[in-house]
């Protein structure tokens, strides 16, 4: 059917229904990438060295700081290298850098002399039981000014390190083995 030189087409139902259908899934998939706020947030990423067993902690689980949540846990390794220490797991966390601002942490942590300050200032890590009926783990960073800070990994590592401390119930265990061997 011509009318005036042009010709009609009628337009195909399956195809127009297909690009509003992929339409709004490109929609909701930027709102959602965009509402997150991950896109844009600037995020530090470091290591901390735990001994024994770390058997609750996972990938995605918080790191507090005094009970706020400023970051998570993005990779548990495990390391089998010769001349490392053998009983040390390494833990990647990345801390938002929006959350950390002013809460007692502050510098600039990115900064390597902005994180010895903190660490001089007693900054260290420590695993915590967030469930103690599922034994579930998480990170928790907290200023302890009187203890030693022991680093495992040789200066210019991949991560800049935070040191951590054995938690009480770590404690508790080695003295009790300790208890247990002498009897």
């Amino acid at each position: 059917m011509e009318k005036g030189g042009l010709v009609s087409k009628k337009a195909n139902p399956t195809l127009i229904g297909a690009f509003v259908v992929g339409a709004i899934l490109l929609v909701i998939g930027a709102v959602t990438i965009l509402g997150s706020g991950r896109l844009f947030r600037k995020t530090y990423e470091f290591v901390l060295y735990f001994e024994g067993s770390v058997s609750g902690l996972r990938e995605g689980a918080p790191v507090k700081y005094k009970g706020v949540e400023i970051g998570s846990i993005t990779n548990i390794l495990l390391q089998l290298d010769e001349g490392a220490e053998g009983n040390r797991i390494p833990v990647i966390i990345k801390l938002d850098a929006n959350k950390i601002s002013g809460r007692g942490v502050g510098g600039d942590l990115a900064d390597p002399a902005g994180l010895k300050a903190a660490i001089d200032r007693g900054l260290r890590g420590q695993l915590q039981t967030e469930s103690i009926v599922t034994g579930v783990l998480f990170v928790a960073l907290d200023l302890v000014p009187d203890s030693p800070a022991k680093f495992v990994q040789p200066p210019g590592s991949r991560y800049q390190e935070i040191p951590t401390i054995t938690t009480t119930l770590q404690k508790a265990q080695d003295i009790l083995g300790k208890l247990l061997t002498k009897l």
